[in-house]
């Protein structure tokens, strides 16, 4: 926001260096971005505006501040319309068919108005602050614009299809070309303001080209009005359109004096361009705006403080903002003025007291004490999945939240919940998974030269909702993994997780279609019998659409079922001091036969002298018949009383060999 010193000086008394001049506008809550000197001997302020205080946005809202923190008097414009002529109600009406989203709607006349250039003060004072000249009506209106933080709109009243106005939302298949000459396709959810025939101006933002004040305009009507701040937002964001009037409008303008605003626009017209005023006012004011009344208590403003202010001095603070204030016995009334809508509890009253009295006057404690709280099992279980994941070689990323709707297709999701397209254009699906941006995190690595990737995130994932649930969605804490090497280092992964969680809990994969896997690698992973999450390859249409060179493996496991299966007590035993007897064990089988049914039916057989059994290769070449794979597992027997033979341990692998065989035609590879 670029704000004149010049301009300020109209309405208060500036005497400080500009240097403390900015440094007062910063512990004002002005956030001070630079000063430029301009060549019509003024200073021109930057000032950053947050969203909060729309009031600033305008040069009397700036000079109040100024003169309530340097205690100089603040002078508003005095304004004086002319007498004028004729009732405006016989010229115009109007109409609002959507009062919700227009709380109030003001309309003016002028006749016989002279457009033509602005004179030279006028030129400056908007060239200083970065406006261009258009004409002298149009500059008025974006001068009472930067002055009062009002948009103000002039439109041609001869134009108007039977000289009336009407607020509505648009219809479907209407159109408008603004005045910047952009044809706008419009839909119901917008605000136009159209007169007896169609749409001559979009709400908030823009007017119409039809209807533009030109040298041949005499007669025009003025608008000043409120405008609902969401349906601008949306409609400037749909349309592309952006202008300093729905800057405003999307935060909030002042109900009130924006009848004020109207008046002052209407005197300078009159005086620059010579126009007549029609006398009267149309004003459609909905719910006439009623100031509310916050209760400040002196000794909570004292204790929140922690330095005592007199009463006296915070009425001082409060009605030097223009706060009007009424004691009544231990609590101060306060009346909101109409420009202050952030102004709504207590202690929003508290830090304008604080503003004034000055930060840098606060006292300050030698120490600030805090409780500090035992981590939570939650957060436990969390930190040692993320140490678990990072000791197995996965680094953690953390990703966005949404894709698109053709990433959340490939996942199984093909109506995934959105955000308003008009809010975001792209990516505004929530994820089904968080696969889609592991991959898409994979293809920035792999053009950035990095295709060694082992990357996992535990975040939010939002899958469709299930058992006639309401909420399309049901948002779940989800652990992905993905890595661009073997299966095994995928595996391995979860085995250490799994390890490092619930060390007694049995974890086995078995094989199953998952959504956006590849079909003939892919499986289920279960945790005591209960299935967890998906294990496997990327699909062939999700590796093409990030194209990615080869199909990662990669994994998604629900987080809550792990945190309830988590034991984070752990027990300790002795280590052995007997040593074991280990087998190899390596089987020509068929495709059909998975390690996951080598591994049951071993572990039917009851062997106590059995202490594990771990995979080791699985291998496929010229020696192995087609159409069959060698599998080899690694088996280790121990006795807990006694050294082990060989002649004890030789009878249970044949017992093994034998059940294998019966049940897989299996053979021994030697």
């Amino acid at each position: 926001m670029n704000i004149s010193l010049n301009w300020l000086q109209e309405y208060v008394d500036i005497d400080l260096p500009t240097e403390d001049l900015t440094e007062l506008l910063t512990q004002t809550g002005l956030n001070f971005e630079g000063y430029v000197e301009t060549d019509h001997d003024d200073t021109v302020l930057d000032l950053e505006v947050t969203s909060n205080r729309p009031d600033w946005l305008g040069h009397l809202g700036v000079a109040r501040e100024l003169a309530a923190a340097t205690e100089k008097p603040f002078t508003l414009p005095t304004v004086t319309l002319p007498a004028g002529s004729d009732d405006v109600n016989d010229l115009t009406s109007v109409t609002v068919d959507a009062p919700a989203l227009c709380p109030r709607y003001t309309a003016r006349i002028i006749r016989n108005v002279k457009v033509g250039p602005s004179p030279e003060w006028l030129v400056k004072r908007l060239e200083a602050i970065g406006l261009r000249s258009v004409n002298n009506v149009v500059d008025i209106t974006n001068f009472v614009l930067m002055e009062y933080s009002q948009p103000l709109h002039s439109f041609d009243y001869d134009k108007l299809a039977e000289g009336r106005i009407v607020v509505r939302n648009a219809r479907k298949g209407e159109t408008l070309v603004s005045i910047d000459e952009t044809t706008c396709e419009l839909n119901e959810e917008m605000l136009v303001i159209a007169d007896a025939n169609a749409p001559i101006a979009i709400a908030g933002i823009m007017g119409g080209l039809a209807t533009e004040v030109s040298e041949s305009t005499t007669t025009i009507l003025l608008e000043a009005a409120q405008f609902d701040q969401l349906v601008t937002r949306k409609t400037s964001r749909k349309l592309g359109l952006f202008s300093d009037s729905n800057f405003r409008f999307e935060r909030h303008v002042d109900p009130v004096a924006l009848e004020e605003a109207s008046r002052r626009a209407c005197e300078m017209i009159c005086d620059i361009a010579g126009g007549d005023m029609v006398e009267g006012l149309v004003d459609v004011w909905q719910r006439p705006w009623v100031a509310p009344v916050i209760e400040l208590r002196p000794a909570r403003v004292c204790k929140l403080l922690g330095v005592d202010i007199a009463t006296h001095t915070q009425i001082e603070f409060l009605t030097a903002l223009d706060i009007k204030c009424d004691q009544d016995g231990d609590v101060i009334r306060c009346e909101i003025p109409s420009f202050r809508a952030d102004l709504e509890r207590e202690v929003d009253l508290i830090e304008e007291i604080a503003r004034l009295f000055g930060y840098d006057q606060l006292p300050l404690e030698g120490e600030v004490s805090h409780p500090v709280h035992a981590m939570g099992t939650y957060e436990r279980i969390r930190r040692r999945t993320l140490e678990a994941m990072t000791a197995a070689g996965f680094c953690e990323s953390i990703t966005f939240t949404f894709v698109d709707d053709a990433e959340a297709a490939l996942f199984g999701v093909d109506a995934p919940v959105r955000v308003d397209p008009n809010v975001r254009r792209t990516n505004n699906a929530l994820r089904p998974s968080i696969l889609p941006s592991l991959a898409a995190a994979c293809k920035k690595n792999a053009s950035l030269g990095n295709s060694d990737v082992h990357i996992f995130e535990l975040a939010s994932a939002f899958p469709p909702a299930t058992n006639g649930s309401e909420v399309p969605v049901a948002e779940q804490t989800q652990l992905a993994m993905l890595s661009t090497g073997d299966l095994r280092d995928l595996r391995g992964g979860i085995e250490s997780l799994v390890g490092a969680l619930c060390p007694d809990a049995t974890l086995e994969i078995v094989s199953a279609p998952a959504p956006g896997l590849d079909e003939t690698i892919s499986g289920e992973v279960r945790l005591n019998g209960a299935a967890i999450g998906a294990f496997g390859r990327l699909s062939q249409a999700a590796t093409k659409y990030y194209n990615l060179d080869a199909a990662p493996a990669v994994a998604t496991l629900w987080f809550a079922p792990l945190v309830e299966a988590t034991n984070l007590v752990r027990s300790a035993h002795a280590l052995p001091k007997l040593p074991p007897i280990v087998r190899d064990l390596s089987l020509i089988l068929d495709e059909a036969v998975s390690y996951g049914d080598i591994l049951g039916a071993i572990q039917a057989v009851d062997q106590p002298l059995r202490q594990s059994i771990d995979y080791v290769t699985t291998y496929r070449g010229k020696q192995i018949p087609k159409g069959q794979k060698s599998l080899t597992l690694t088996i280790e027997f121990r006795s807990p009383t006694a050294t082990l033979t060989r002649e004890q341990v030789q009878p249970q692998m044949d017992e093994l060999i034998t059940t294998l065989k019966d049940k897989f035609s299996a053979d021994v590879r030697m």
